[in-house]
C-alpha cells in the first residue's frame, strides 16, 4: 500500500511484471546491481562470489571469485569495476572483475559491525558510494544520532568515507507517514514509553539505489517491509508498505537505465528470487 506521499509513485508493487527464481546457492542473496544488456550482478551473504544473472535466459551465466568468504551485503558495478560492501563497513574494489587477473583492493572505513552496513549504491552525481546502515547510525562510541538511520558517503576519488552522515532519516517523522490501526498506535506508544522501541516505525535499511531518471534515493527495509523514497535533499517523498506475501525478505534493490526496478528477496528456507517492476509514466 502506498502511504501519504508528495509525488505520484511510478511502480505497482502489488503486481510484479516478472519474477526470476534463483538457484539454491543464492537463497541468501543480499545485494544486486544492474550490469547492462539485461544482466544483473548479485552477491550473497556468505561467499566471495559475484554472480551474473541473465534476465532473458533466467539463469546464472557467470561467477567471479574475489576473495575470502565473509558477510557481503551489497554490490555496485561501475563500468568494469565492481564494489562490494561487507557488513563491517569494509569496501572491496574489484577492477576488471570479469578477468582472471582482476585486482582486488580493500578499503577499511570508520564504520564497524555495530553499524551493520547492508546497503550500497553508486551515485554518479557525487562519484561516490552511498552506504546505508541497518544498525547504529553513529561512527563514534556515543550514539550521536539516536532516533535516526544514517547513510554515509564514500568518495571514490579520495577513497575515503566522510565521517558525518550524508543523509539522516528521522524515524519519528517517518512515523507520520504510517497509518497505523488504533490498536497498533496504542501498543507502540506504550512500548515507546517503556523505551522498548525508539519509534513506531520498524525501518532498518537493507538496500539502497539511485533512480536513474530523477535521481531520487530508494531505500528498502526487510524489517518492517518498507520502501522509502528521498529527494536529493534527503526529504521523504514516499513511504510504501510492502506485502510480505510478495516480498518474503527484501534485501537488495537496483534499476535499469530506463527505470525498471528490481528487488531481491532471500529464500528463508526456499529459493531466493528477484522481482521486476516496470516504470509507469507520471500522471
Amino acid at each position: 500500500m502506498i502511504l501519504p506521499a508528495r509525488d505520484s509513485f511510478r511502480y505497482d508493487l502489488e503486481s510484479p511484471d516478472d519474477r526470476y527464481k534463483l538457484p539454491k546457492y543464492l537463497e541468501e542473496i543480499s545485494g544486486l546491481s544492474y550490469y547492462g544488456k539485461g544482466k544483473i550482478a548479485c552477491v550473497q551473504d556468505e561467499k566471495a562470489h559475484i554472480y551474473i544473472l541473465n534476465l532473458e535466459k533466467e539463469k546464472i551465466i557467470d561467477k567471479y571469485d574475489f576473495g575470502s568468504d565473509a558477510d557481503y551485503e551489497d554490490i555496485s558495478v561501475v563500468g568494469k569495476t565492481a564494489y562490494i560492501l561487507r557488513n563491517n563497513g569494509h569496501i572491496y574494489r574489484i577492477k576488471n572483475f570479469k578477468k582472471k587477473d582482476r585486482k582486488v583492493k580493500k578499503f577499511p572505513t570508520p564504520l564497524k559491525e555495530k553499524n551493520d552496513t547492508e546497503g550500497m549504491a553508486y551515485d554518479p552525481l557525487l562519484n561516490a558510494l552511498l552506504i546505508a546502515c541497518k544498525g547504529s547510525p553513529s561512527i563514534e562510541k556515543e550514539n550521536l544520532y539516536e532516533g535516526f538511520k544514517a547513510i554515509y558517503k564514500f568518495d571514490l576519488e579520495e577513497g575515503e568515507l566522510d565521517r558525518k552522515p550524508y543523509y539522516l532519516i528521522d524515524l519519528q517523522r517517518l512515523d507520520n507517514y504510517i497509518d497505523h490501526s488504533a490498536f497498533t498506535r496504542l501498543s507502540v506508544r506504550v512500548a515507546k514509553r517503556l523505551r522498548l522501541i525508539e519509534s513506531e516505525t520498524s525501518f532498518k535499511p537493507s538496500g539502497i539505489s539511485i533512480h536513474p531518471i530523477d535521481g531520487e534515493v530508494y531505500i528498502i527495509s526487510s524489517v518492517g517491509k518498507l520502501l522509502i523514497v528521498l529527494n536529493r535533499s534527503g526529504k521523504v517523498q514516499n513511504v510504501i508498505e510492502l506485502d510480505p506475501k510478495i516480498f518474503r525478505q527484501p534485501e537488495g534493490i537496483c534499476f535499469s537505465p530506463k527505470g525498471d526496478m528490481f528487488i531481491s528477496n532471500e529464500g528463508q528456507g526456499g529459493k531466493g528470487y528477484i522481482l521486476k517492476f516496470r516504470i509507469h509514466e507520471k500522471d
